[in-house]
Formats: C-alpha cells, sequence, structure tokens
C-alpha cells in the first residue's frame, strides 16, 4: 500500500512541485532492495520539492509496516565497506564528544552489525545501545557488541526519559518515513546538553546537482533528502540548536566507488572486473562525493 506524505519540516504537502517521477512497481520490491550498500539500480519513488521549505521527499511511499518489514528482512553486504564506513563516522566523532556533558548513554539509530559500537564503547560511555531492525545484521554482529543491539525502533516511551548523552545515526536519516517522530523520541532520552551526532547525503552537493536523477541518493529506499539548510530546519522543529553541518569525506576502495558509480550495468561490471584483475579495485580514494554531517544540541 502506497501512503501520502507531508514535508517533514512544515507538514504541508500545498507546496510541492513533481521534481522526479516514480520509476518502480511495488510487486517488485523486495528485501534485497533495502539490503545496506546494494548495487544502485535508479529505482526510485515519485520525488517532489516542498517550494517554502526546499526539502525534497518521496511522495506517495510505500506504508512503515511494510518498510519495517522490509528491513527486518533485509541481509548486510559489503561489511567490509561498512568497517570503513564507521572509520569515517569514528573520524569526526570526537567533534560530538567534545559537547557531551557526561558519559552516562549512548545510542546508535540503524547500526547495521554494530561496526561503530565499539567507538563508544572505547570512548567510555557507561551505557551503549544500538537500534537495528535487521535480524541479519544481528547476527552477524560480533559477540563484543551483539548484546548492546535491540531490534525495535526508537520512539517515544521506549526508553527512560534523560538517559542518554549522546544519538547518533548515520545514513539513517534518508531512510526515515517519519523523521520527526524519530528526533522527538531522542530529544526524550537525551539528557540537557545532550548531543545529536549524524551523517547522511547531501542533495544539495556538486554533485547530486550535477547527475540530478541519475545520482545514487535517488533512491527506493531514501524517502527524505536534505541539503545543509533543511537538515538545519528539520533539527530546530524538534527542539535542537545546530552547533555546525559539515562536509564529510568517506574513504572506499575504488572497486567500492566504481559500485556505486551511476553507469549503464554492463559498463560498471567491466569497470570492477577491470580494477579487480590489475589490483587497483583496492586503492582507497578519500573525497567527498555528497555527505554531510551535523552536530546538534539539545
Amino acid at each position: 500500500m502506497l501512503i501520502h506524505t507531508r514535508c517533514p519540516i512544515d507538514g504541508t504537502d500545498d507546496a510541492d512541485v513533481e521534481i522526479y517521477p516514480a520509476n518502480f512497481d511495488a510487486e517488485q520490491v523486495t528485501p534485497e532492495v533495502f539490503s545496506a550498500r546494494r548495487m544502485p539500480d535508479r529505482t526510485h519513488y515519485r520525488m517532489v520539492r516542498n517550494a517554502r521549505t526546499g526539502c525534497l521527499r518521496a511522495n506517495p511511499i510505500l506504508d512503515n509496516d511494510t518498510i519495517l518489514s522490509l528491513y527486518g528482512l533485509s541481509k548486510v553486504t559489503e561489511e567490509s565497506v561498512a568497517s570503513l564506513a564507521a572509520e569515517t563516522y569514528g573520524r569526526y566523532l570526537p567533534k560530538a564528544l567534545a559537547l557531551v556533558p557526561d558519559k552516562r548513554g549512548a545510542m546508535e539509530i540503524g547500526c547495521g552489525h554494530g561496526a561503530f559500537l565499539p567507538r563508544l564503547l572505547d570512548a567510555g560511555f557507561r551505557r551503549v545501545v544500538g537500534i537495528e531492525p535487521s535480524a541479519d545484521a544481528l547476527e552477524k554482529a560480533e559477540p563484543r557488541v551483539r548484546s548492546h543491539i535491540v531490534r525495535q525502533p526508537l520512539q517515544r516511551g521506549a526508553f527512560d526519559p534523560e538517559s542518554f548523552s549522546l544519538v547518533c545515526g548515520f545514513q539513517v536519516l534518508d531512510h526515515l518515513t517519519d523523521p520527526n517522530e524519530v528526533l522527538e523520541a531522542a530529544h526524550e532520552i537525551l539528557v540537557p546538553g545532550g548531543v545529536m551526532y549524524w551523517i547522511c547525503h547531501d542533495v544539495g552537493s556538486w554533485l547530486a546537482r550535477i547527475l540530478g536523477e541519475r545520482c545514487p541518493m535517488i533512491d527506493i529506499e531514501h524517502v527524505v533528502l536534505y541539503d545543509r539548510k533543511t537538515i538545519s530546519r528539520l533539527f530546530a522543529r524538534n527542539r535542537f540548536e545546530t552547533v555546525e553541518v559539515f562536509g564529510v569525506r568517506n574513504a572506499y576502495p575504488l572497486d567500492y566507488w566504481a559500485h556505486l558509480a551511476p553507469l549503464p550495468g554492463a559498463l560498471k561490471r567491466l569497470l570492477r572486473s577491470l580494477l579487480k584483475a590489475g589490483g587497483a579495485g583496492r586503492w582507497q580514494l578519500a573525497a567527498n562525493f555528497g555527505n554531510m554531517g551535523i552536530i546538534a544540541r539539545k
């Protein structure tokens, strides 16, 4: 079932302008389509932009129960890449740690198989929780972090108020069907002065503007896409003060960058086979191809 959406920043739909028409068949949507870091296939919902807020979102979308079920059945892929991504998120973590009022608790929303959680444990938080719907991710988690992962969504009342000092999420904000519900729940569990540290796609980046509909960000998993202005407005709506919005450089092997490239399937397979055959596919390239981070405070 497809459901209607409204702009998460102002709650309206009367200023929507269609940017891209839908190009997917709902009956062909499977858990594999909702697996992290799958091969981009350029399928997406109808995408609209709110002319008042500038926010780009999907409308209509699959109902929330269906989406949660698909994520629950999805598989963890490219595990080595997830570890490299965790290194990137760890590189910017000191920005958040410098602001936390204490170390009573830290939460990661959408933690996958827990590649980032050891950094929160090593930072000295007394309680570390990872939120993750995928059963496969929990099964593949290392023993050190498996007991810290819970398969339940973050909703108001799910955890004690003012019991965490840091809440973070990486490449998950774009996937939330109701980002305000999640950010409001995060506000509830954060202590006064608690910190939000999130990383997501930047639809206002030079790459997204150049590629348009061919950009990997335009994907059926992404229901809302933000730029540096709209992400700050979203957090402000949920009573957070933005401290900093910054660009994020990811370091991935050339083979994975080729995996993400907006190329025809045959050409992409040829390029990846050539990179692997020559050994160049293992070379790492650090660049910002359209990601941003936000540090905000309750």
